[in-house]
């Protein structure tokens, strides 16, 4: 629960004088755009060498025998590392909470699963021999016939990819919710009734800066400077797998150049640099190749996805029935909850009576797959509102006005037991139809225009309570005032770009009534600030920022506990402001903070004083209809995207000039920064549903770089306009909710939407590049869209229960 804190001391959000109307600098920004900053790539230590990986060819095979003799014998080839030299068969999995599921070896012992595997690992006193001696190490292998369709993957005679009681027919994870009235009367009673298939693609996170570690290691401990979303988590693995304690592994997150849940993982490169410091008694830099990156990290879900829907007469949603199937590779990783997720977005943002949902996580040889901003909203909520869409033309209804009739409300509790506090769906759906000029544009619309919208639900504040991981919903922030009145926060949430940090810094000061300069911000260090999961699930802002909130008014109340007495008055009637203690109710009291403090230490002694703030979402775990239930999180954004384009029929171009997007982020804290997010979540999205596609073959991915992967540029991105705020939220810092990570989800089927309207063709799959488009146009198959979700309804529900 949350820890104690009084309310009164609080300053109440319209007296904030930096946030919440204000646009500020990111305390960063300086650092970054000077090249003072310090990313991973930049530590560098005399004597440091570098290290690479040995990764497999193949997609899955035996490994026979690894001979390194040659490589051993190449001068400046310090140290090589196969899987003897770490605990026997370590494994690395994502999450403490998840430690059951790990089931990727540090180094591979026996197989290998993925084009890229990690077999081996070399460090080198430079880059060239280091390279030099992967070359040389000669491995062996038995390939074997991979499995690369998820729904083959679940046929018996399927090659058994996880074996070790990882669920039936390589079903890694499955996820069931089961909740409302009575389903097949609800679709016995409906005016209208659709069945629909859906499929999404693979995508890279593209992060500017790729993955790297550093190591040193010295008098029993590791320290090591990752380049990550997770370092206390990146802790516990890494100590698990080198096997000593977690004090004696110390893991520093610089200046991240872009995450996206890309780097939630812990990977073996940064145990391999570990351990060859170890063993080398120097330094070890392991960057990885781009190449790398987009092979061995992990990509977002491709998604199979069967919906069945019943409407009322008057279009309201009534109830739904769907089955998805996520390709997640062969490893769990920051994939693990991917099942549960992909159900949870199909609850949003409508209300519904009746809901059957069914996920499976399915093990192939593909390339991995994980978090990726959104954690399958963007597949799901592509699927779910084209599904809308679909029936709104069919039923004859204006697309507005369809969405609206079903849309959520404040305080709508959803048939699996999801509540909803604070909701401007619908104003968020009103003001897209507005701005994009939909009720003067939509009767007169040429031929190869279109017009979409589409709309979205998404937590703030990760739910991983419901996987009985309460730590991993909880943060704490240390405030700590010196004898000069200075403020030291230090945060263990990871900033990773996004300037959580600069929020959380701006927070602190508003509640201490000082400059932004006056407080200083120290980010995750496991040896120096307080314990974190992470950066991810739209957490960061709404759990540590109020716990950040709560440290500097816990700072607060000790500091006036003390002063109050002093001038006879009480502590409540106390407040900072402009870098004083000043009594609200005579203000010939006052002094400077820094006088303050000294008046703090002459009465506590020492010199220093500790506020901490800790802020947890408990879930709210229940009954509905016999069915257990539960909250995911404390609050909901919702978004809606609108966007009007242009489609060449000789060439399938499409031309997109304008895009609206009204998203409820409850209170922005900075507006600068909530314009980027969404402005850059519009730029992911556009790649997501035109541009962007991860080719494979047999496990291999052929466009692994920035030259033939083709991201969206400057040049491609249309007129963007952005609407935000509505619905401040009780549970939020200063009534904030999330904008950086729902917002991405409503992009790509609104792209498909206007499609849709603009050439009479309901396109169920991703990308919709050229090609794609213009076959479409002309009933032609894209040789690139397999592995569809299998058409007869026995052949369906074999694989939906593989156990009956």
């Amino acid at each position: 629960m949350n820890k104690d804190c009084d309310k009164s001391y609080f300053k109440k959000p319209e007296f904030y004088r930096l946030t919440g109307g204000n646009n500020y600098v990111r305390i960063d920004a300086e650092d970054k755009v000077t090249g003072h900053g310090k990313y991973v790539a930049d530590i560098m230590f005399p004597d440091m060498l570098t290290g690479r990986m040995v990764r497999s060819p193949y997609a899955y095979a035996r490994i026979k025998s690894i001979d390194v003799s040659e490589a051993a014998k190449l001068p400046g080839v310090k140290c090589i590392l196969t899987a003897k030299d770490f605990e026997w068969k370590s494994k690395v999995g994502n999450g403490e909470f998840a430690a059951e599921f790990a089931d990727k070896e540090v180094l591979c012992s026996d197989l290998v699963k993925q084009v890229g595997d990690d077999v081996a690992a070399v460090a080198a006193v430079d880059e060239e021999t280091a390279q030099r001696a992967v070359d040389l190490i000669k491995v062996e292998y038995e390939v074997l016939q991979g499995v690369f369709d998820p729904f083959k993957a679940m046929d018996d005679d399927a090659p058994e990819i996880q074996w070790e009681g990882r669920g039936i027919h390589n079903i890694g994870m499955k996820s069931v919710m089961k909740a409302g009235t009575d389903i097949d009367e609800e679709f016995a009673n409906a005016a209208y009734v659709q069945h629909r298939d859906y499929k999404t693609h693979r995508m890279v996170h593209a992060a500017m800066e790729p993955h790297g570690a550093v190591a040193t290691y010295r008098n029993g401990d590791y320290t090591i400077w990752m380049s990550t979303q997770m370092a206390y988590v990146d802790q516990f693995w890494y100590a698990r797998c080198l096997g000593v304690a977690e004090k004696h592994v110390r893991v520093i997150k610089p200046l991240v150049g872009g995450g996206f849940g890309g780097k939630l993982d812990s990977y073996s490169f940064g145990l391999c640099a570990a351990k060859m410091a170890e063993l080398t008694g120097r330094p070890v830099r392991m960057i990885l190749t781009r190449e790398e990156v987009f092979q061995t990290t992990r990509n977002r879900h491709p998604i199979y996805m069967h919906i069945d829907t019943a409407f009322a007469a008057d279009g309201k949603l009534l109830a739904k029935k769907c089955y998805h199937v996520l390709d997640g590779g062969p490893y769990g990783g920051s994939g693990v909850a991917a099942c549960a997720q992909s159900t949870l977005w199909a609850n949003f943002p409508y209300k519904i009576n009746s809901v059957d949902f069914l996920a499976h996580r399915v093990y192939t040889n593909n390339p991995s797959a994980g978090a990726m901003r959104g954690y399958t909203a963007c597949q799901v909520h592509y699927a779910h509102d084209l599904n809308m869409q679909y029936a709104a033309d069919h039923m004859g209804i204006d697309p507005v006005e369809f969405r609206l009739r079903s849309a959520a409300d404040p305080g709508y509790v959803a048939p699996a037991g999801l509540s909803i506090t604070s909701c401007a769906y619908k104003e968020t759906l009103k003001t897209a139809a507005k701005e994009i000029g939909w009720y003067e544009r939509k009767d007169h619309m040429k031929k190869g225009e279109g017009i979409g919208f589409a709309g979205t639900g998404f937590v703030s504040g990760t739910g991983f309570a419901v996987l009985e991981a309460p730590n991993q919903s909880s943060a704490c922030v240390q405030c700590r005032l010196n004898k000069r009145g200075m403020v030291t926060l230090y945060i263990g949430s990871h900033d990773i770009g996004q300037g959580s940090d600069t929020v959380m810094t701006a927070v602190v000061a508003e509640e201490l009534g000082l400059q932004m300069s006056d407080v200083k911000t120290f980010m995750s260090d496991t040896f120096l600030t307080p314990w974190d999961s992470g950066s991810y699930g739209s957490r960061v802002t709404f759990l540590a920022g109020n716990a950040a909130r709560r440290a500097a008014v816990d700072a607060k109340r000790q500091l006036f506990e003390v002063i109050a007495p002093m001038w006879g008055v009480m502590p409540t009637t106390l407040e900072c402001l402009d870098g004083k203690v000043i009594s609200k109710e005579n203000s010939k009291l006052q002094m400077t903070m820094a006088d303050a403090m000294f008046k703090y230490m002459t009465v506590k002694g020492g010199d220093e004083l500790v506020g901490v703030g800790s802020f947890y979402h408990r879930t709210d775990n229940s009954q509905y209809n016999g069915v257990n239930t539960t909250n995911y999180a404390p609050a909901y954004s919702f978004s809606t995207g609108a966007v009007h384009l242009n489609l060449d029929e000789e060439t399938g171009v499409l031309d997109i000039d304008e895009f609206v997007f009204a998203h409820d982020c409850g209170r922005a804290l900075n507006r600068r920064a909530v314009e980027g997010q969404l402005e850059g979540s519009i730029a992911m999205g556009l790649g997501y549903a035109v541009y962007e596609h991860n080719v494979t073959k047999e496990g291999k991915i052929l466009n692994p770089n920035f030259r033939d992967y083709r991201l969206p540029t400057a040049l491609d991105m249309p007129k963007m306009r952005t609407f935000y705020d509505y619905a401040p939220d009780d549970e939020g810092p200063l009534g904030a909710k999330e904008a950086g990570e729902g917002s991405a989800a409503p992009v790509a089927p609104a792209i498909a939407n206007a499609v849709n309207m603009a050439t009479g063709i309901y396109l169920t799959e991703l990308p919709l590049d050229p090609e794609h488009l213009w076959r479409a146009m002309r009933g032609l198959k894209d040789d690139r869209c397999t592995n569809h979700m299998p058409e007869d309804e026995e052949t369906r529900q074999r694989y939906m229960h593989p156990d009956d």
